[in-house]
């Protein structure tokens, strides 16, 4: 009894320690394109101005990335990636005023990047403009910490149901995951999420920052994203709250990409035995069993309520985008 006090008291007088959730780098994109059009400023570090390593520092902060404030600082932390292999989210470099490197940016894929220019402010350039950016490119860091390949996560498996989806969505960026390479397919998808991958594929504007819910403030990640898919009347600015954090439904779903991807309705005959017609989501949840991109279960269920896998999301918006 006296030695188990002993062990109780000592773990009671251990230090606690608050560990830092790993990071969704799907936030990124929406997270860096909120901030186009904030001009430049020299040695600005914030939304009123940012200077070229003012800006990268920033955003990458936001995804509990440390980096130096110069840009001669930022080109030695990271590892060196090949321009062949970048990858979104890696810093690249430019020589531009005197030698080394003396500009930088975040790539985004394509062959495009997001940085502070000094005449032009938070924009997105070509990093091959044979006009000047391609012939000033001097090399790239990885910053973020990817394990595997491209469309490679550690927790999906070659046999895994939603393996094929994942990897193409992985492989087209579109899906980046976790940091170190996991992409949490059991967790739930978020309605913040959904907003920025939507906004992303639609290729949307996603500056503007106005507090459009109470819960979405100008500072929240996904905050442009989610006023895109409002202007394009994708979300309904009809309620005051978004909740941004909560799980996404199936008939969230149906909803969003029924108007993300204007679905249409066929002559197929569907029917779900727990929505009735005079049900609000019942067109939009028809539409999307007409597509093919959701079914019922083996009771004729639709189950309109229940909340969307991060792996379910993945074959919702997988065969989304590949509709006839």
């Amino acid at each position: 009894m006296k030695r188990m006090l002993l062990i109780t008291s000592f773990l009671l007088s251990l230090p606690t320690f608050a560990f830092a959730s790993e990071q969704n780098y799907n936030k990124l994109l929406p997270l860096t394109k909120k901030y186009i059009g904030v001009p430049y400023q020299f040695g600005g570090s914030s939304e009123k101005g940012f200077d070229c390593s003012g800006f990268t520092r920033y955003v990458m902060k936001e995804l509990d990335v440390e980096l130096a404030r110069s840009t001669a600082g930022q080109y030695k932390q990271g590892k060196t990636v090949k321009k062949s292999e970048l990858r979104v989210g890696d810093l690249v470099f430019f020589e531009t005023y005197k030698k080394g490197p003396s500009h930088t940016g975040i790539y985004i894929g394509n062959d495009r990047f997001i940085h502070a220019d000094s005449s032009k402010g938070v924009l997105i350039s070509n990093l091959n403009d044979p006009y000047y950016w391609g012939p000033r490119y001097i090399g790239a860091r990885r910053v973020l910490a990817y394990e595997k390949k491209l469309g490679e996560f550690h927790d999906v498996s070659d046999q895994f149901w939603a393996e094929k989806e994942i990897e193409a969505l992985a492989k087209e960026e579109r899906m980046l995951g976790y940091e170190k390479s996991y992409f949490k397919p059991d967790e739930a998808m978020t309605r913040a999420e959904a907003a920025g991958m939507l906004a992303e594929y639609l290729n949307l504007k996603m500056n503007d920052r106005k507090q459009t819910f109470k819960d979405v403030p100008s500072d929240h990640w996904a905050v442009g994203a989610i006023n895109a898919l409002v202007k394009e009347g994708i979300i309904s600015a009809n309620d005051d709250a978004y909740r941004p954090d909560e799980a996404l439904t199936r008939e969230e779903v149906a909803v969003l990409f029924t108007r993300a991807f204007q679905l249409k309705r066929g002559e197929r005959e569907i029917t779900f035995t727990d929505i009735d017609p005079q049900y609000w989501a019942y067109d939009f949840i028809h539409r999307l069993a007409d597509a093919g991109i959701a079914e019922g279960d083996e009771n004729g269920h639709f189950r309109p309520k229940e909340t969307v896998t991060r792996a379910q999301f993945a074959v919702f918006f997988y065969r989304a985008m590949n509709v006839k």
